[in-house]
């Protein structure tokens, strides 16, 4: 009678398939392009059999996010020493952003594609980017990592949560790769440049209290 495969070790083997496929499949359409690669190519070159790939991943756009996901994950633990680094939260902002707009560089070909699944998989991407220990795990998590810091230490204003603020921010970054993604001749690291100026200045200590006076 055959031993019962501990749940955890199930997981594992799991998310490990997860990651192999995503991988495998990036390799693919590296290759020979992202709209030349089809799902039965990437089953055949995984050596997973093509339900099996189903079962994990509905279409090709799901296989694209998991990869991307991996990646944004492996790095968010360097783009963390960016927040962490001295300076003012301005300084501190545009590195951060610097450093995402050479990753998004490096995959615009992906990005569009990438989007598109997002916004029909919206309901699963309301949870915020923190882990249950508090780290951050993703860009919104950093960003409000950032801006906790400079609450505290009063530069921006503290009537509006930190993880609220990191949200609207991250609209703006959205908007800004949108606008880049789809309109020719932008250069994104001018794009977020922009955010930046914007961010802080609406969201600077006092400026609620200056815009009560002019009103």
């Amino acid at each position: 009678m055959p031993v019962p495969e501990i749940p955890g070790r199930r997981e594992r083997r799991r998310v490990q398939t997860l990651d192999h496929v995503a991988t495998t499949a990036m390799q693919l359409f590296e290759a020979q392009g992202y709209d030349a690669t089809t799902m039965e190519q990437i089953a055949l070159r995984a050596d997973v059999a093509k339900g099996t790939l189903y079962n994990h991943f509905a279409t090709k756009e799901a296989v694209l996010a998991h990869w991307i996901h991996l990646e944004l994950a492996a790095d968010t633990a360097r783009l963390a020493e960016l927040v962490g680094a001295p300076g003012g939260f301005e300084a501190r902002l545009a590195r951060l952003l610097e450093a995402s707009a050479a990753w998004s560089q490096r995959h615009r070909a992906y990005l569009l594609d990438y989007f598109r699944f997002r916004f029909l998989n919206i309901e699963s991407e309301i949870d915020g980017g923190g882990d249950p220990e508090g780290r951050p795990r993703d860009l919104i998590g950093l960003f409000a990592l950032l801006i906790r810091d400079a609450q505290q230490e009063g530069s921006l204003r503290a009537d509006l949560a930190p993880d609220h603020l990191a949200q609207l921010l991250h609209h703006l970054y959205f908007g800004a790769l949108m606008r880049w993604l789809t309109l020719p001749g932008l250069e994104l690291g001018e794009e977020f440049a922009a955010i930046v100026e914007v961010f802080v200045e609406g969201t600077r200590a006092g400026a609620k209290a200056a815009r009560r006076k002019r009103a």
